[in-house]
């Protein structure tokens, strides 16, 4: 089993957050959102160090094209404290994007092939706003693509991203605005390995087992984000996929991408939060084998190249 990373292909990843953000470094479509703005790689240290004393190894950085998505700082990061970093290539919703760039205008095998571009020979620096391709030599390890809410992505982007992971092997990783679109996804989609992310922010046990018993991966990204429920929203669907037997589609991961949720930078809760608050929760309610094949074994089958 081979994972790709920033740094290379490795062979295990270990515990691993699956839906990240280390890097955002500008050039988003969102106007007049500071908080969003993640640059200092100095920060990132902090906040990495830190998860790393409570066993973190590895990461995957959810930053998509158009989003100053920083293929440099993240081989930098890993070089400086031993993280494996998978990062994506791919898009986050469209109506994102301005009306002038090509994932407006190019056609599917087109944007395929840049993004199996990204996968096989290296990411671009600057996130394909072109002409010019400065190709980084981290390489991308899973594809991104985000649908809206109970809205779909164009099918050019849907039918792209398919080739693209048909071609080379790579996951697909999505954006569920507020868990929705789930089976729509599977649907359009029809590749081996689909991780839905967000899909916590629907928690309706029925509805995430039988997306689990088609085979997708469901990553949970809320713990410590009490804004959007409490943690034991969380935890009771941990528990309800478990007593079906699907806590083998399970994985986990934060989503912290503010400034505001970061300890270095005067927020919080902190890469630190998931192993050092979560999961003994989870273990405390007789879940804690769960999350550690969520943690660990999931992570490794779901991000696997091939």
């Amino acid at each position: 089993m081979t994972v790709r990373t920033v740094l290379g292909d490795v062979g295990e990843l270990g515990v691993t957050y699956s839906h990240e953000h280390l890097f955002m470094t500008g050039g988003w479509p969102v106007r007049n959102e500071p908080d969003y703005r993640l640059d200092s790689l100095e920060a990132a240290v902090a906040e990495v160090t830190a998860a790393r004393r409570h066993g973190l190894d590895a990461v995957v950085e959810m930053t998509p094209l158009g989003f100053g998505r920083a293929p440099r700082l993240m081989r930098a990061l890993s070089e400086r404290t031993g993280l494996h970093v998978v990062a994506v290539t791919g898009f986050h919703k469209s109506t994102y994007y301005s009306d002038a760039h090509w994932l407006h205008h190019y056609d599917a095998d087109e944007i395929a092939r840049l993004l199996v571009s990204e996968i096989e020979e290296g990411m671009d620096e600057l996130g394909l706003v072109g002409p010019i391709v400065r190709r980084s030599p981290a390489r991308a390890g899973a594809i991104k693509l985000a649908a809206g809410y109970h809205r779909l992505p164009h099918v050019r982007l849907i039918s792209a991203v398919a080739q693209a992971a048909r071609r080379t092997g790579a996951p697909v990783v999505t954006h569920c605005d507020k868990g929705t679109m789930g089976h729509e996804l599977l649907d359009a989609l029809d590749v081996d390995r689909v991780v839905l992310g967000h899909i916590d922010h629907n928690p309706d046990p029925g509805y995430l087992v039988s997306l689990a018993e088609r085979g997708a991966y469901l990553a949970f990204d809320r713990p410590g984000r009490v804004k959007y429920g409490p943690d034991s929203d969380v935890v009771a669907l941990v528990e309800a996929l478990a007593g079906r037997g699907l806590g083998h589609r399970l994985l986990f991961g934060m989503d912290l991408a503010r400034r505001s949720y970061w300890p270095s930078l005067g927020g919080g809760p902190g890469l630190t939060y998931l192993l050092e608050r979560f999961v003994p929760r989870l273990e405390a309610a007789g879940l804690g084998e769960v999350a550690r094949a969520a943690l660990t074994g999931n992570a490794a089958a779901a991000f696997a190249i091939g």
